[in-house]
């Protein structure tokens, strides 16, 4: 099957005819056929769409997790199928993927949230907020395994908590929290391991409480969470749901696979076996 590559000119910038080579030089050593994409601007980028719904290729997205979701939405209910290599700052969904699939095309899970789609991590508080920072997240005098550090201590020191109103299982939940998250792999925020429990093909995303912390146990939960330590906390909760409403007075960004989501109501459903996604972990260690 042929692959189509994805490269975001507007993203990597002076890094463009680096990776095209590479991508070149690796292709021909695993005998893919392909064809390379250059989107030059966002307005190519969101071009895609049309160009292949009626087309069965591997899709195949350059960069981090904010490339795959873009890739996922553009592909969603057609034949393509979704693939990947790792070229961003977190590559979260990436370390998800190597501990949990083999080298081969699965069928996996994603969840619909308003009238999108995510296969990785939604977050809503201060998550989202340090995810949203492009003044952290995408800042060149700071080095990229440091971005997200960065700006989790800018939140720490400046953020309360978030107002929110969550339904799920029956169940409503309507209070300040410090964080909501709605996983369906398990690592987000450059290798914090939110949801070490998940699986893409189960059927179930997992659904994080946060209550409202004071500063001690919001840096205790934050620098636990690398190694899970997080969901021993007794103001953290853990459970699973098919369907999720979050509802706040105001409109707010929540964090969407590392893209921004704008809402005040988001109707988040799970959507099993909803794509089919290839991985390769051999072609993209010989690219790095």
């Amino acid at each position: 099957m042929k692959y189509v590559y994805i490269v975001n000119r507007f993203n990597l910038k002076e890094k463009t005819d680096e990776l095209i080579s590479r991508l070149k030089t690796v292709s021909k050593e695993f005998k893919r056929d392909y064809e390379i994409r250059v989107n030059e601007t966002v307005e190519d980028a969101l071009k895609m769409k049309e160009d292949y719904r009626n087309t069965e290729y591997i899709i195949t997205a350059i960069g981090g997790d904010g490339s795959v979701n873009l890739v996922l939405n553009d592909i969603v209910g057609t034949k393509n199928i979704l693939s990947f290599i790792p070229y961003g700052t977190g590559n979260d969904f990436y370390r998800t993927c190597e501990e949990t699939l083999e080298d081969g095309i699965h069928d996996v899970d994603i969840i619909r949230i308003n009238d999108s789609y995510f296969i990785n991590v939604a977050c809503f508080g201060i998550d989202a907020d340090i995810a949203n920072d492009e003044h952290y997240i995408h800042n060149r005098f700071i080095p990229k395994s440091m971005r997200y550090n960065a700006g989790v201590v800018h939140h720490f020191l400046t953020y309360s908590s978030r107002k929110m109103k969550v339904e799920f299982n029956d169940e409503t939940v309507d209070k300040q929290f410090t964080t909501v998250v709605v996983a369906n792999s398990r690592y987000f925020g450059n290798g914090y391991r939110v949801s070490p429990l998940s699986y893409m093909d189960d059927g179930k995303m997992e659904l994080l409480l946060a209550d409202k912390l004071n500063k001690a146990s919001m840096a205790n939960v934050i620098l636990s969470m690398k190694n899970a330590g997080h969901l021993k906390n007794p103001a953290v909760r853990m459970t699973s749901a098919d369907k999720i409403t979050i509802n706040s007075d105001i409109p707010f960004k929540a964090n969407i696979d590392g893209e921004p989501l704008l809402a005040d109501h988001f109707e988040i459903t799970m959507v099993p076996k909803g794509i089919r996604l290839e991985f390769n972990k051999e072609f993209a260690k010989r690219f790095k």
